[in-house]
């Protein structure tokens, strides 16, 4: 009999404050140590949008109506158990929010897309740090839905 293919199903939001996303350090797991939006996994019976919501209010103590969570894209990746795929959202709240981290994730930051890519995606320059490809791969396609997310931007609640 053929091994089973593990499959997940997260979800996951680009939170724009002014024209600045949050970006959060994850502490362990999946990814330790990499730069990713608020996101993680369905609960049974969940639906995406407030899956999002759910794990946003948990990582970072700011609160958005799943109501108002733009669609932006989906992202795919091997996880080296199986395929995963977040359901990616775009959403805005009001300038001057703070997070509060939970246990999660090390610390946050709050930049623009272009340096978030420059700082923490760029293909090039993670060669030059040793990361594996696999985990270039993963940069593009980070890269590839938060280019998504730009385009479907939503405005100032």
């Amino acid at each position: 009999m053929d091994r089973m293919e593990r499959f997940e199903l997260t979800a996951a939001v680009v939170l724009w404050r002014g024209d600045e996303i949050l970006v959060m350090k994850r502490a362990s797991g999946f990814s330790a140590g990499g730069w990713f939006f608020p996101g993680g996994h369905l609960e049974p019976g969940e639906r995406p949008a407030d899956a999002c919501a759910r794990e946003l209010g948990e990582e970072t103590g700011i609160v958005v109506d799943p109501g108002g969570l733009v669609l932006a894209d989906v992202m795919t990746m091997e996880t080296g158990e199986g395929t995963a795929h977040c359901v990616v959202y775009a959403a805005t709240c009001q300038p001057g929010i703070e997070c509060i981290l939970n246990d999660e994730h090390l610390t946050a930051r709050w930049l623009t897309p272009e340096r978030y890519v420059e700082r923490f995606l760029d293909p090039d320059m993670l060669r030059e740090r040793g990361i594996p490809e696999a985990g270039i791969t993963l940069a593009i396609e980070v890269a590839r839905v938060l280019a998504s997310a730009v385009a479907r931007r939503p405005t100032v609640p």
